[in-house]
């Protein structure tokens, strides 16, 4: 399919983008409240494509009262739990319909499965006929029903090869009825008494709990139920094959031996000498590595009707029954009655390729499934760990080796998979009230089952996840790994994260066959794109940004080596940046002989393109200054304060290119009197990532017992002992003014009176005092050149009078749309950042006190 699409310079390129199918991957959602696509899954069922493409639904948590009939192969359903996304019917055998006929036992089905390649996980799926209640009615009573056969799920001849994971199957007599040759189950539940899974189709259930429930119907002393009833063929080689399955009881008050586990059904069949119990039914059941509780007691026969009508029986040791190495109290011992054991010869014919025929299930990842893969930043340490998670939180940790390099065993796995990747030099991936570790992910959608698939984490494919985590109201890739499990996501976000990627990078790999440029991906690319990719990412800085509201890591950020950003602002960010940009900011920061680097807050900070005019006076300082010999690098962070830009790992990534003879610009102060403790549920927040305290009135550092990283003071002087580790020379700045008068007006005459702390009635400052005296008492102190931004700010707002507002951000939404409804607007001026014009006024005053400065004169030549 070719697509015409607009780059943000606003070059039209055409590219051909192929259209995959990731069937771990959304295509459409169902939500009772109207949050989704459809509030019914029957009305999503109907709207799903006409065709055999994968189709996959989401349903968020509800109890959907449908009767559902799967008609399309390759649809796969994905609850929001197993617990609370529940599919039910009310229908038992006997139940009379509205033209006074019964439903009988295959009617009775809630979801019947008549396609193939049919997937569900995490839901529940129920027939929620109450048993024990019509248990109780009095045998005269007319609405007591005869027939209770009540099925949940129903798989048709026609629905063979159906997969479920982590999804409990609930009923009372023949639960789950399977037609269909062969069916696969793993990690699920499936509850019931009589003959709760039978048929004649085929199953293998893995590592899933087989509950029995508990009656108020039975003699004591008499059978409660059975477990299976297989009616399986004669010339069909399995039936129902258990693995590492637990066989537990519902209720402790089930008594010992109550339940068989199972007996053979040869269901009345129409032969062309008459109608009765089909003899070729010879049922198969396996129960292997098992965990059997008291409640089981082992083989039970079954009647059927001989060809006039009469009763025969049909016995455990006339069908194929099988145990091996079970477990248990109601495992198999001396005083059991007939227990047939498999030997360990007879077991290599269960191996699971045997069973399964070769077919082979994907929603749990096969024996042999690995992924490999590079970690690729330049700033990372190795050896790292990875750690991947999947869709039913499951987890397996790698390490790389000192290259990067990992391979991890996924068999088991569902997708999709989440491949995290943390080099431990920091304490934390996720919080910053400690130094940040170092951390990236990537999203894993498709494999090859049984063989090794490549999953590359870099900082192009956290990107992708964090814009997967922004879709599903999650904030930032980290936060996504921390649930623990990768929660359903949309296909149509993922193949947009991947169109942004090869509408930005498709033309760095000139070396790639269509098909493979049509594919091109971040996290699956080929052996022979790995340098393009290196190449690529030492050209980019990778970090998270900060949620105020949390202090959590939050969605990834991505820069040129200047610090420019290269994503916009949306919540699935594309790619912004010229030709050749990442290869000329390198060039020019490596190469320029005069070099600037700035770190600070929003203030100072760059800033996308969607946001203009809004700008940091160290963004306009770039644009009019940087050139050939002089680099501009404007590391400044919004909401960063001294403390928080150090542990979040923002000074640890200019050190790379840092070198003797450079300039460290350092301006804090508005984030770093985030210090009251007081300030409801973000005040502890604030105080434990962002609070630096200002000097005492006297000039001396305030910080807790034993916590001197908490002095602002003290946090300056890390940077200049950064600088005089790198022999670079330092330049302390005071923050800038709010516009405000000293009656909290917006505007001009600007109250002089800033940065400044004072205690409240709620006592939430554990020190405070004057950002801007610390400033200038540790540059004089350290002898360090200044330029008070606080006092030139507000000369410039005096100056201006009532065009105040053209120097702070107070810009018109007709003009500037993005600034509709939000800070920055008319409606509401942002008082503390600036436009353009006093973003350019700024770097003036900056330009004029560097040329007066002595100890600056060097950079002066270069402005």
């Amino acid at each position: 399919m070719n697509k015409l699409i607009s780059t943000p310079l606003g070059i039209l390129v055409t590219l051909a983008l192929s259209a995959p199918t990731h069937a771990s991957l959304y295509n459409a959602v169902v939500a009772q409240d109207g949050s989704g696509d459809y509030k019914t899954i029957q009305e999503a069922l109907k709207n799903a494509p006409q065709n055999d493409s994968l189709y996959t639904i989401y349903i968020k948590n509800g109890t959907y009262n449908e009767k559902l009939e799967i008609e399309r192969p390759n649809l796969y359903l994905i609850g929001e739990s197993q617990a609370d996304t529940v599919i039910t019917a009310t229908t038992a055998s006997g139940t009379v319909k509205d033209d006074g006929s019964t439903w009988g036992t295959t009617g009775s089905r809630t979801v019947n499965i008549n396609a193939d390649h049919f997937s569900a996980r995490n839901l529940t799926i129920a027939n929620g006929f109450n048993f024990p209640a019509n248990q109780e009615k009095a045998d005269d009573d007319p609405t007591k029903i005869k027939s209770t056969q009540a099925v949940a799920l129903l798989i048709s001849k026609s629905g063979n090869h159906a997969q479920f994971k982590n999804v409990s199957l609930e009923g009372y007599q023949d639960t789950l009825y399977i037609k269909s040759p062969m069916n696969y189950f793993d990690q699920s539940k499936i509850s019931g008494h009589v003959d709760f899974i039978f048929g004649y189709g085929g199953a293998l259930i893995e590592n899933s709990q087989i509950i029995s429930r508990d009656r108020n119907d039975v003699s004591e002393g008499n059978t409660y139920g059975y477990i299976t009833a297989p009616a399986t063929n004669i010339e069909q080689p399995y039936g129902f094959v258990f693995k590492n399955c637990q066989l537990n009881k519902e209720s402790p008050d089930i008594p010992e031996n109550s339940f068989a586990l199972g007996r053979p059904w040869h269901p009345t069949t129409t032969f062309e000498d008459g109608r009765y119990a089909d003899p070729n039914a010879i049922g198969h059941t396996a129960f292997i590595n098992c965990h059997i509780d008291d409640h089981i007691y082992g083989w039970d026969k079954m009647s059927g009707k001989d060809i006039n009508q009469n009763t025969i029986w049909f016995y455990p040791e006339d069908s194929r029954f099988w145990e091996y190495h079970n477990k248990g109290k109601g495992a198999v011992n001396d005083s059991n009655a007939y227990r047939p054991q498999l030997s360990d010869q007879q077991t290599k014919q269960y191996s699971n390729s045997n069973i399964l025929d070769g077919w082979t299930p994907d929603i749990s990842l096969p024996e042999n499934s690995k992924l490999q893969g590079e970690v690729l930043n330049a700033a990372m340490q190795f050896p790292a760990t990875v750690e991947v998670i999947d869709s039913v939180g499951q987890k397996v940790i790698s390490l790389t080796d000192k290259k990067g390099r990992y391979i991890a065993d996924i068999s088991k796995m569902t997708l999709p998979l989440v491949a995290s990747v943390n080099d431990h030099s920091g304490v934390s991936c996720l919080k910053s009230d400690e130094r940040r570790s170092l951390c990236m992910s990537a999203i894993i959608t498709d494999v090859k089952p049984g063989e090794t698939s490549v999953g590359n984490i870099n900082p192009f494919t956290d990107v992708m996840v964090s814009g997967l985590a922004n879709a599903v109201g999650i904030d930032g890739p980290q936060q996504l790994v921390a649930k623990g499990y990768v929660p359903a996501l949309p296909l149509a976000e993922f193949e947009k994260a991947r169109s942004h990627f090869q509408q930005a990078f498709s033309d760095q790999f000139q070396r790639g066959n269509l098909d493979e440029l049509d594919n091109l991906s971040p996290e699956s690319y080929p052996a022979k794109f790995s340098k393009t990719m290196k190449n690529l990412t030492d050209k980019v800085l990778h970090n998270r940004g900060y949620t105020t509201s949390t202090g959590l890591a939050s969605s990834t950020t991505l820069t040129d080596l200047a610090f420019h950003p290269i994503l916009n602002v949306e919540s699935n960010p594309k790619y912004q940046f010229e030709t050749d940009q990442l290869e000329q900011v390198a060039h020019q920061v490596k190469a320029a002989s005069t070099r600037v680097f700035l770190v600070g807050d929003s203030t100072v900070s760059n800033y996308e393109q969607d946001v203009y005019p809004r700008m940091g006076w160290g963004q306009a300082f770039d644009l009019q200054y940087s050139s050939r010999h002089l680099a501009i690098v404007n590391a400044a962070r919004s909401g960063r304060s001294s403390r928080d830009f150090i542990n979040g790992r923002w000074l640890s990534s200019i050190e790379p290119y840092v070198k003797p003879g450079d300039y460290l610009f350092i301006e804090f102060s508005h984030n770093d009197e985030k210090c009251n403790g007081a300030n409801g549920e973000r005040g502890p927040i604030d105080v434990a990532n962002l609070c630096t305290y200002p000097n005492s009135a006297d000039g001396k550092p305030q910080y807790p017992k034993m916590k001197p990283h908490y002095s602002f003071q003290h946090s300056l002087e890390r940077y200049l002992a950064f600088a005089k580790k790198h022999k670079m020379q330092p330049v302390l700045l005071t923050g800038t003014a709010r516009a405000k008068t000293v009656d909290g007006e917006y505007g001009a005459p600007i109250n002089p009176s800033q940065h400044i702390t004072k205690q409240n009635s709620g006592n939430g400052y554990a020190f405070f005092g004057s950002y801007t005296q610390t400033v200038i008492d540790t540059a004089q102190k350290h002898n360090i050149p200044l330029i008070d931004m606080q006092a030139e700010s507000i000369r410039l707002g005096d100056t201006a009078g009532s065009a105040w507002s053209d120097i702070w951000l107070v810009v018109d939404p007709e003009q500037y749309p993005y600034y509709e409804g939000r800070t920055g607007s008319i409606d509401k001026p942002d008082t503390t950042h600036f436009q353009e014009y006093g973003a350019n006024a700024l770097t003036q005053v900056v330009v004029e006190h560097i040329k007066t400065e002595p100890k600056l004169r060097k950079l002066a030549r270069e402005l």
